[in-house]
């Protein structure tokens, strides 16, 4: 399980890396919709089972799942049994009789987190990886909570759409439009909604929080959430969170003008313009994301990708998905090799160090007719 979890987590950060680097030509060529799919590729690894077979990513980080397999398995000799410490656990000690040479010798086989009395470093790593996991999903959580409650509370106009299924609401706490709530879906304005924004603007605004709803990119945002608090250490996730929810914005753009008129583009580039003013690290979906308005406002002006080359698209993030998580998979060959490669080195088999340690061996008897030497009596062990 550890170097699954390490390969994986080396895995999912190449392939941030990958969509990183791929999301923009694939935006111009495909659309932004082709776009915010690659983003599927990261946690579909995430929970990926081991596959039979030697994958590439083994390769790669062979000498890390070398170190995390073999740690907890590796013995130390002590030559001299009579020197262990007194309050070590004597179930946990094999005695091994040595020929080397033609002397006799007697070692001791201990582990090395009982022999050392050191805590292992892994261990610590793994604890403190838990704890700041656990605390990210911890503050988000109550963070939501709270801000959900904050915009009920003051909201003061209350109303449904799409059928019943959406409660739109104005409120004092909302500084943008935004959707929030996944069993319960919601759409928040500011106050001052209906003077800020003309007819038009309010119901592009409103279309587009609701196709947020329509796409499930509440459940999207909450996935994201989960791989970035795996990731909370790392930069890369970061970075990759911040340009899925760019990606994410953006094809709900296209979502939004996709079989509108053309005039159309102008206001609701003036809604986006109105609502920027800042994002943050959240579950819900804002309209007034600053990060890449430049980005958004330039897509506006583009013209729609054609059903063809939207197929081709589609197509090809699907080739891509497949080859990427097939390169980055776990095999089970390279746990294997791992093992093979320790007991060729040492002369330890990690499987049967969780077995109970078999009985010495017996005395070799010594030839028929010959005769039984004295056998010296082990010297007395040093001060």
């Amino acid at each position: 399980m550890i170097g699954w979890g390490i390969e994986t987590l080396v895995a999912t950060t190449l392939l941030m890396l990958l969509v990183l680097a791929i999301r923009k030509p694939v935006r111009q060529a495909f659309g932004p919709h082709i776009a915010y799919a690659l983003w599927s590729m990261p946690v579909i690894r995430l929970f990926l089972p081991s596959l039979p077979g030697d994958w590439g990513i083994s390769r790669l980080i062979a000498p890390l799942t070398e170190k995390a397999q073999a740690a907890p398995g590796m013995v130390m000799g002590v030559l001299n049994p009579a020197a262990l410490p007194a309050d070590l656990d004597p179930a946990i000690v094999t005695r091994v009789d040595l020929t080397v040479a033609g002397h006799h010798a007697a070692a001791a086989l201990v582990p090395p987190t009982q022999a050392a009395g050191e805590p292992n470093l892994l261990v610590l790593l793994l604890a403190l990886w838990a704890i700041g996991a656990l605390a990210f999903l911890f503050y988000h959580l109550i963070a939501h909570r709270r801000f959900c409650r904050h915009l009920l509370a003051r909201a003061r106009v209350d109303r449904t759409v799409a059928g019943g299924r959406v409660r739109v609401i104005e409120t004092d706490a909302a500084h943008g439009p935004l959707a929030f709530g996944i069993w319960r879906k919601y759409v928040a304005f500011p106050r001052d909604f209906t003077e800020r924004y003309d007819e038009i603007e309010r119901d592009l605004a409103l279309a587009h929080e609701l196709g947020h709803h329509l796409r499930g990119d509440l459940i999207a945002n909450w996935a994201a959430l989960f791989v970035l608090a795996i990731h909370w250490f790392n930069p890369i996730a970061w970075r990759a969170f911040r340009a899925f929810r760019a990606d994410q914005e953006m094809a709900c753009d296209a979502l939004v003008l996709a079989g509108r008129a053309q005039a159309l583009r102008h206001a609701y580039g003036r809604a986006i313009v109105k609502s920027a003013h800042g994002g943050a690290v959240s579950a819900a979906c804002h309209l007034h994301t600053i990060n890449d308005l430049k980005g958004r406002l330039r897509m506006l002006t583009t013209d729609k990708t054609s059903r063809t080359r939207l197929m081709g698209g589609a197509a090809a993030v699907t080739a891509l998905t497949i080859v990427g998580l097939g390169l980055t998979a776990s095999g089970t060959r390279a746990a294997d090799s791992v093992r093979q490669r320790v007991a060729q080195s040492t002369g330890v088999n990690l499987a049967a160090l969780n077995v109970v340690p078999p009985a010495p061996p017996a005395p070799i008897a010594a030839p028929a007719g010959a005769a039984q030497a004295a056998v010296p009596a082990p010297p007395a062990p040093p001060a």
